[in-house]
């Protein structure tokens, strides 16, 4: 007899099995969780299936025709005055609550041309920005570089 309960794949939380799913539950009705199930149903689907991936790069491609990304945000504020009106009361708000004469609005995760680190090895840490508050770049990869102490001796002597 299977068990109710599961462990989402996704939150990792343990959670009671949903009874009208008869095969098996691997996420849990978070909307975090059923996003993350949707979103490798469509990798693994594209990676399966060439009629998909091709059918939904299509459809990708007349989107982008029929709404160029330079004219989206234009449409949609002119469809939505509301939005545009506490949009702009609310950065008022956001912006005066950052400090200093300049605050950085936008893209505050952008690289310069100018090369901010010595060349060398790094380590990649995921970096806990819950307490820093995301304007407007919502997805931005945020990390912690850290120097590996030895690593390039190490290398050198061994060879690529």
């Amino acid at each position: 007899m299977e068990s109710k309960y599961f462990t989402c794949h996704h939150c990792h939380r343990r959670c009671l099995r949903n009874f009208r799913i008869k095969s098996g539950q691997h996420y849990c009705g978070s909307p975090s969780c059923q996003q993350a199930r949707k979103n490798k149903w469509e990798r693994d689907k594209s990676a399966s299936d060439t009629l998909y991936r091709q059918a939904r790069s299509a459809a990708k491609k007349a989107w982008y025709r029929a709404y160029p990304g330079d004219r989206y945000q234009h449409s949609y504020r002119a469809g939505h005055p509301g939005y545009v009106t506490s949009n702009r009361a609310g950065q008022r708000t956001r912006t005066a609550r950052l400090k200093g004469p300049s605050p950085e609005i936008v893209k505050t995760d952008a690289s310069s041309s100018a090369t901010p680190f010595p060349s060398g090895f790094y380590k990649l840490l995921p970096f806990d920005s819950r307490d820093m508050e995301k304007i407007v770049k919502t997805d931005a990869l945020i990390v912690e570089l850290r120097p590996c102490g030895g690593l390039q001796e190490f290398y050198h002597r061994s060879g690529p």
